[in-house]
């Protein structure tokens, strides 16, 4: 359903296109995705089985939501936007090939100071003091808009209303606005498919293909939430909290009338919040640790200390909650989805400290979609593919890049801010960037103003207040470690092909050590997503299969292509041959 927002208002030009043959509208600045969301439609394509897909992470990482446009197969509904008379149907299992060869798009080299892969916070941060410094920067994001998953933007289409849009959107704005510098060339909608040095960077969108020789690379990927293998996951209407408040925000679309939201951090309490806010009737929060309680008391005040602002924005999030009576269930998990053609109901049920499932603790809920928001995974494939060294940090169960203060990786040139070297948030990832911008740019020789000196000061102190602020705020919202406790034999692992926990579990063998080996078994984690939300699970598997611990070198190795990309573009480079 479409919201109404004091201080945007998405009343622009209505915009008719079709879904399997109906007749919709959606309006000026939609997606596919959030055009038929608001039209309640939740499923994109469908599985050999016939079993329904739809929108998971919003954010074009796990392709659940691919769909025909005008005769092409495999768009994805969550980035590509809805014009006039656009003609949109389910995609099946298999794509149809093309009855003429797409004419290639031209290729052009370009050389720069520096490449910024991602205008997130860290990236655009980056971008912004880099370019202010005196260099040539080329800037890259698959998202039409800069801001990434944090300062996501409403649609450019929409009239915003400054004095009335929230911090975070006002932040970002101004980010954006700085970026707006005639040394920084920005390449909006476009991927990085391959990286083969620092002189030979592989780009391409649906019109142009680039080269790019670079001086030195700042990798700000970001982050990609985490799945969870629940029974019933894979219905249609069940997708991130990411995914949900990039509707919300950025489309003034709600995800459904009866929300309910479950998982791990302040990410959740913030969503419900904002769904309450937008009239939405949030019929249950879950949350698997339990941040209310006595001895969370004097570590709250900790956290005003270190933050007020987010400290007091957290406050807020709660009286809106409790205002609205929506159930806050604490340490409690989704346990189960059920539906049809998208998910009709949720079962909550408490877990242990350990994340089993409690017997006759469930509750369940009638629900049009849920959110699900159980933290994140850093988007380091680039960094890794191009040598950087990785630490694996058995506690978070995570890869983390290995770099100094300032953002230098192990490899020379390249330099990573942000969460996609170690989740800490957006205060630090921007932090980051400006360090790793002042810091780049006096090892280029380019002289910086008394103003970015004291930004840069400003930037240390910021970064170390707010790292010391994310480690109290996770030990109030420590939880069981979960990884396959809430998952059935016949729970989907691997959205992609489909594979269940029993499947993957039938081909494990003895002597099998990593995912690589089990993927050249049963392919899991060969499906689009290339392993990105399945890897986590499959290693559990096959670390408890061993009784070996997981390591730097458990999961999948990052592939060339990155992302699903046009065979021709891969194929025949025009501006020199990228097997150097």
């Amino acid at each position: 359903m479409r919201i109404k927002n004091k201080a945007i208002n998405p009343d622009s030009k209505k915009v008719a296109f079709t879904f399997n043959g109906k007749n919709l509208l959606g309006i000026q600045g939609d997606t596919i995705a959030s055009a038929l969301i608001d039209c309640g439609i939740y499923s994109c394509r469908e599985t050999g089985t016939g079993n329904k897909r739809g929108v998971f992470c919003g954010m074009g990482v796990c392709n659940e939501c691919a769909v025909g446009v005008d005769g092409r197969e495999g768009e994805l509904a969550c980035m590509t936007y809805i014009t006039e008379n656009m003609k949109v149907s389910t995609q099946g299992q298999y794509r149809k090939m093309p009855e003429v060869q797409e004419e290639l798009p031209p290729e052009e080299v370009l050389v720069t100071d520096l490449l910024v892969i991602g205008a997130g916070p860290a990236g655009m941060s980056a971008a912004a003091v880099a370019a202010e410094a005196g260099q040539n920067v080329v800037m890259v994001d698959e998202r039409g808009n800069a801001g990434g998953q944090y300062f996501k933007q409403p649609s450019k289409y929409f009239s915003v209303f400054e004095r009335r849009l929230d911090k975070q959107f006002q932040m970002g704005r101004k980010l954006i606005s700085r970026v707006s510098n005639p040394r920084i060339t920005t390449l909006p909608g476009s991927t990085i498919w391959g990286t083969f040095g620092l002189h030979n960077i592989q780009i391409s969108n649906s019109s142009q293909r680039w080269k790019i020789e670079s001086k030195n690379v700042l990798i700000a990927t970001g982050a990609f939430e985490k799945g969870m293998p629940i029974p019933g996951w894979t219905l249609p209407g069940v997708m991130t909290t990411g995914a949900a408040q990039t509707f919300l925000r950025s489309y003034q679309v709600a995800i459904g009338n009866n929300v309910a939201i479950s998982g791990n951090g302040p990410l959740n309490l913030q969503m419900a919040a904002e769904l309450v806010k937008a009239g939405v009737n949030v019929v249950a929060l879950a949350e698997t640790s339990k941040p209310l309680g006595f001895r969370n008391a004097i570590r709250s005040m900790q956290l005003f200390y270190y933050s007020p602002k987010l400290f007091i924005d957290g406050i807020k999030y709660m009286f809106v909650l409790g205002r609205a009576r929506v159930p806050f269930i604490q340490g409690a998990a989704t346990t189960a989805f059920m539906g049809g053609a998208s998910v009709e109901q949720v079962r909550i049920s408490k877990i242990s400290p350990h994340g089993i499932p409690l017997p006759e603790s469930h509750r369940d809920f009638d629900v049009d979609s849920v959110a699900l928001g159980f933290g994140f995974e850093p988007s380091n494939e680039i960094a890794r593919s191009l040598g950087c060294s990785h630490s694996f940090d058995s506690k978070a169960n995570m890869l983390t890049a290995d770099r100094d203060s300032f953002g230098r990786s192990s490899v020379s040139g390249v330099w990573i801010a942000g969460d996609s070297s170690g989740i800490a948030g957006a205060q630090v990832a921007m932090s980051e960037g400006i360090i790793a911008g002042y810091a780049m740019s006096l090892d280029n020789k380019y002289e910086l103003s008394p103003m970015q000196i004291a930004e840069y000061h400003k930037a240390l102190k910021t970064r170390k207040r707010n790292i010391k602020f994310q480690k109290i705020l996770w030990r109030i919202f420590s939880g069981p470690n979960l990884h396959l406790q809430l998952s059935s034999h016949d729970t989907v692992i691997c959205r992609c092909l489909s594979l269940t926990r029993e499947e993957i579990s039938a081909d494990l063998q003895p002597d099998m050590r990593s995912a690589g080996a089990l993927k050249r078994v049963n392919r899991a984690g060969m499906g689009k997503c290339q392993g990105r939300y399945c890897s986590s699970f499959s290693t559990q598997l096959i670390s408890e299969n061993t009784d070996e611990p997981l390591g730097e070198y458990s999961g999948f190795a990052p592939a060339v292509p990155y992302k699903p990309t046009a065979i021709g573009v891969i194929a025949y480079p025009a501006a020199g041959d990228y097997r150097e």
